[in-house]
C-alpha cells in the first residue's frame, strides 16, 4: 500500500522558521530515516480499524464459553462507570467522602440478594477466580462451623474451567472428578456414587464451559443437598440459607 511521496498528514506552515532540524544535536538525529510506510490517512485508520477486529468481542460475534467469560455490559453501564465520581476515588480515602459510592455499593448487594432470593451478597472479590475462592472458603467455613470437619471434596464436573480445581486445591480441597455425557452435561449417574458423607459441595457453571446449558440443574443440586454438601454456581455462590458472593 506504500507509494513514495505519499502523505498522510498535513502540517501547518513553520512559524518559527529560526528553528530548523539542523539545530538539534547530532546525538538526537538519526543517521538513517526508519522505514515507515508512506500512505495516506484513511489507509492507516482502515488498516488498525480491520486489526482491532482480529480480536473477538461479543459486539462482533457470538461467544460460547458458557458464563464465566465475555459477559455484556451495557454502553450505557460504561458510560457510567466512566464518571468522575466514581474514576477519582481512591480506595484508601475516608469514607465519609466517598457515601454515594458506597451507597450504590450497598444498593445493588442489597438488589442482587433480593433478586436471587439469597440472604447476603457481596462484591469483594475482584475477579472470577477470586468469587470462586470466596464461595469455597464460604463453603468450607459452614461446614467447619458445624463441626463437620471430614466434608473435604469438591465435586467439579471435567467440562469445567481450570480455575475450578485450582481455586479448590488453593482452598484446601480435595477434587473429584464427575463425568460428562456425551451432550457435554453432567452425568448425573456418574454423580450419585460420588455423593456421601466427605463431601463439602459442587461446583458448577451454567451454562457451562461449553457454552450447554445443565437442564438436569435441579436434579444435580437436590442430590448434592441431600448428601450435606452445597452448591457453587458460577456468578453465585448458592447456600442454604448462607448468602451468595461473586
Amino acid at each position: 500500500m506504500s507509494q513514495n511521496g505519499r502523505q498522510g498528514y498535513s502540517l501547518p506552515e513553520n512559524r518559527c522558521a529560526e528553528y530548523k532540524m539542523s539545530d538539534l544535536p547530532k546525538g538526537l538525529m538519526r543517521e538513517n530515516a526508519p522505514l515507515l510506510p508512506e500512505v495516506d490517512e484513511l489507509s492507516v485508520v482502515r488498516h488498525y480499524t480491520n486489526m482491532s477486529n482480529n480480536n473477538f468481542g461479543v459486539d462482533t460475534g457470538f461467544y460460547p464459553l458458557g458464563s464465566c467469560t465475555m459477559k455484556y455490559n451495557p454502553k450505557i453501564n460504561e458510560e457510567i462507570a466512566a464518571h468522575r465520581e466514581f474514576t477519582g476515588l481512591h480506595p484508601l480515602q475516608n469514607p465519609e467522602t466517598a457515601q454515594g459510592a458506597l451507597a450504590v455499593y450497598y444498593f445493588l448487594q442489597t438488589s442482587l440478594a433480593e433478586i436471587s432470593g439469597l440472604k447476603e451478597f457481596t462484591l469483594n472479590p475482584y475477579a472470577g477466580a477470586h468469587g470462586e475462592l470466596t464461595g469455597l472458603m464460604i463453603m468450607r467455613g459452614y461446614h467447619m462451623e458445624r463441626g463437620d470437619m471430614k466434608r473435604t471434596k469438591v465435586i467439579i464436573p471435567d467440562s469445567a474451567h481450570g480455575t475450578n480445581p485450582a481455586s479448590s486445591a488453593v482452598c484446601g480441597m480435595d477434587v473429584v472428578v464427575v463425568k460428562s455425557r456425551p451432550d457435554g452435561t453432567v452425568d448425573v449417574d456418574d454423580l450419585r456414587p460420588l455423593l456421601d458423607d466427605t463431601v463439602a459441595g459442587m461446583m458448577m457453571t451454567n451454562p457451562n464451559t461449553l457454552g450447554i446449558f445443565e437442564q438436569n440443574i435441579g436434579v444435580i443440586a437436590k442430590a448434592v443437598h441431600d448428601c450435606g454438601g452445597l452448591m457453587y454456581y458460577d456468578g453465585a455462590n448458592l447456600n442454604p440459607g448462607q448468602g451468595a458472593s461473586r
